[in-house]
């Protein structure tokens, strides 16, 4: 949680200097061009400087430009007086000034003397930043308010017609009664977005959608979620056409598209990137690679711009993932999640909330400090689904890669710290005496540049073989900020429901998992790495199970990979599961035992225990073929001819050809109609399934009155610290 602190914010106007002098012997040669640089250490955005006059002893600036300080910090201006030139810029002379001098609200001429003849005059003043760019609080945005509002009314209207014929004991009558149900996607790349292709457009066509105000996707679920969001005929037009236009952009192979003659388009986007001053890294990269597969006409689309779709509530509201990870450890042990939607952007661990359009921007004490253009959707893309970038040997099907057959298992052959570089120790910001407009030095760092990054591609090089370098990286917008206290993400479980030993959860797949969760991010590092929500687990829960946002009901797609169809399917839901548990959160308990009682299914529901209060009910739903081998549509009916019978009768995993591996980016138009037609159908082979369930939902709403979302803002949470836990799980101060 971070503490309510304040800013402040230094105006230096330079207005003019006079008797610029280059010493006696310069001045015969010469009449200086100057310029004024402005650097104060203790600034994020720390150096600043006028433009240079030509031929000028007298030159008047006039510019303004602004700082932003943390008043704790000994803050003082070092003023440098230059003379450009076109070999090497001059320097004539320097003075700093203690900016603690000045008073907040005073406004002072100052004279700076360089040298003994040169006086140059700033215009100073300070003033403490009232306006924060971040947003404090643990309570949602007020346009997700709004929304909610809104898409409760469709919501009610949707669930009638559903359920239509039912008794009125199962229909909502007042909005209160009306169930917050959520759709969830797992990651697993494009098996993963083909599949949720074919979930969606079951839930569109049958009316589910309808009674949904929440849509979350993680790694490749996103990528559909995106197509599809980001499509001008959607909501008016469902996803059929538009999953054809997706079988179509992935029916060739995306990596034509890392030829020399299309690299070359990405090169000055990427370029102009750096030069601004923003980290670049091969996300980038693969964000542009899956933007021109799956969205070659939309490549300026920008998740803000998705609010159009949800304005009206007219289609439920889309929620992104991604994880915040540290260069030395494993994201098994400490992750954080940030969430994404069209409204905001944030992590819910530290009640810090950004608009979409200032994701990447400079921040410093929760001000911008440097604002860039918003990140197209295809960068974010590239984020959400980075595991691919991080592997991207496998995906160009490098062969004799050491590892394992699974994602998980390659990513274990690789230290954790390899997934990111520690911050170089440049700022990026342009050096004393650096000439800014140096065309020949600009196209030879450029042309390097691109050399390095594609030669390192293609190459066997031990870049291309590690995870270094690979992960997204973006300007930390917490940078300055005190993280003193923190709340877990239901602030009022504690007091509901104390830690009891039997609490504890058993390990899933390593005994380290999560146990690190508690640590805080480190506020003094000036970038953050954020990479795929899968490297910790596959399911984007966290986002869903946030208590202000009272889901009653969450319908969960798992495509993640299992070594064969015949495997227990519940390994990514018990750690979400588990990850609840060690925040708090109200989960239904996952017995894996009844895979043993009743075998594999297409769908299993767990319900909360009773007592259990504001617990969802969750639906998982398995990629998993079954019924779909007989029947060629629900309600039995069965396949008559042999093409129908052959046409169904596929594995996903147990497939020696792989069609549907992780790894695999270019699906036939077979291969995607089978997988697309296959979760369609177990999709709606339990629709009855998921009516009985939201009749249950709406029976818990009408006897428990109570039931809503939580609504506070941070000055409501008192006394909360970060926690670490020992071995034992105990929890301490």
């Amino acid at each position: 949680l971070v503490e309510q602190q304040y800013s402040h914010k230094f105006k230096v106007k330079v207005l003019r200097a006079e008797n610029v002098t280059k010493g006696a012997l310069g001045d015969l040669l010469d009449t200086p061009d100057p310029y004024v640089e402005l650097f104060i250490p203790t600034a994020p955005e720390s150096r600043k400087r006028t433009r240079h006059i030509d031929n000028d002893i007298n030159p008047e600036w006039n510019e303004s430009f602004e700082f932003i300080l943390d008043p704790n910090q000994d803050n003082v201006l070092e003023l440098t007086l230059m003379d450009a030139n076109y070999v090497m810029d001059e320097t004539l002379g320097s003075a700093s000034y203690n900016i603690s001098k000045l008073k907040v609200g005073q406004t002072d001429l100052v004279p700076f003397l360089i040298g003994k003849a040169t006086n140059v005059y700033l215009e100073l003043s300070l003033e403490v930043c009232s306006a924060m760019d971040l947003r404090f609080s643990l309570a949602l945005c007020d346009k997700e308010k709004l929304y909610r509002q809104r898409r409760r009314e469709r919501v009610m209207l949707g669930i009638k017609k559903l359920l239509d014929m039912e008794k009125p004991r199962f229909l909502p009558s007042a909005p209160h009664e009306v169930p917050v149900i959520a759709v969830v996607g797992s990651g697993g790349g494009f098996r993963a977005m083909v599949a949720f292709s074919g979930v969606m457009k079951a839930l569109y066509e049958s009316g589910v959608l309808d009674c949904a105000t929440y849509v979350a996707g993680l790694s490749g679920s996103t990528w559909y979620m995106s197509t599809l969001y980001s499509h001008p005929e959607f909501p008016k037009q469902g996803p059929e056409q538009i999953n054809k236009e997706l079988m179509k952009s992935v029916s060739s192979n995306p990596l034509r598209l890392l030829l020399p003659q299309h690299i070359t388009n990405y090169v000055q986007a990427l370029w102009s990137k750096k030069a601004g001053g923003q980290p670049v890294t091969f996300t980038d990269i693969f964000g542009m690679l899956i933007g021109e597969t799956l969205i070659p006409a939309r490549m300026d689309s920008k998740l803000s711009e998705l609010q159009e779709k949800i304005n009206e509530a007219q289609s439920p509201m889309p929620l992104f993932t991604c994880l915040h990870v540290k260069p030395d450890v494993s994201e098994l042990m400490f992750a954080d999640w940030v969430e994404f939607s069209p409204y905001e952007i944030g992590m819910a661990k530290y009640g810090t909330f950004m608009t979409p359009d200032l994701f990447g921007s400079k921040f410093f004490m929760g001000t911008v400090v440097k604002k860039y253009e918003e990140n197209p959707l295809h960068f974010l893309m590239g984020v959400w689904g980075s595991a691919f970038s991080i592997l991207f040997n496998r995906v160009l099907g490098v062969k004799d890669v050491p590892g394992g057959s699974t994602m998980e298992e390659e990513l274990e052959q690789i230290k954790p710290q390899h997934i990111v570089g520690e911050d170089s120790l440049d700022d990026e910001e342009p050096r004393k005496g650096k000439k800014f407009h140096a065309e020949d030095d600009h196209r030879h760092a450029q042309a390097s540049w691109i050399q390095r990054m594609v030669t390192s591609l293609f190459s066997d090089s031990s870049l291309f073989n590690t995870r270094e370098g690979r992960a997204g990286k973006v300007h930390n917008f917490m940078l300055g900020l005190n993280l003193s206290t923190s709340i877990p993400y239901s602030p009022f479980t504690e007091i509901l429901t104390p830690s009891s030993p039997e609490e504890e959860v058993d390990a899933v797949t390593d005994p380290d998992e999560f146990d690190r969760i508690y640590e805080p991010l480190d506020v003094k590092s000036k970038k953050i790495h954020v990479v795929d929500s899968g490297l910790t687990f596959n399911l984007p829960y966290p986002l869903i199970l946030r208590p202000q946002r009272g889901v009653d009901l969450i319908i969960s797609f798992d495509f993640s990979a299992r070594p064969s169809d015949s495997s227990p399917p519940f390994k990514e839901l018990l750690l979400a599961e588990k990850w609840a548990r060690m925040n708090k959160l109200p989960f239904p308990k996952i017995d894996p035992k009844v895979f043993d009682r009743e075998g594999m299914k297409e769908c299993y529901v767990f319900k909360p225990r009773k007592g259990d209060k504001n617990c969802p009910t969750v639906i998982h739903f398995v990629l998993v073929n079954i019924d779909f081998r007989k029947f060629k549509a629900p309600g039995k009916i069965p396949r008559e001819t042999e093409q129908e019978k052959e046409f169904a009768d596929f594995d996903i995993f147990d497939d020696p050809q792989t069609p549907y591996s992780t790894f695999n980016f270019q699906y036939s138009n077979q291969a995607f109609t089978q997988l697309h037609d296959l979760m369609e159908f177990n999709t709606l082979n339990n629709i009855e399934v998921i009516k009985e369930a939201i009749k249950d939902s709406i029976v818990y709403r009408k006897e428990n009155r109570t039931r809503c979302s939580v609504s506070l803002s941070l000055n409501e949470i008192q006394n909360k610290r970060f926690l670490k836990r020992d071995t034992r799980g105990q929890a301490h101060k």
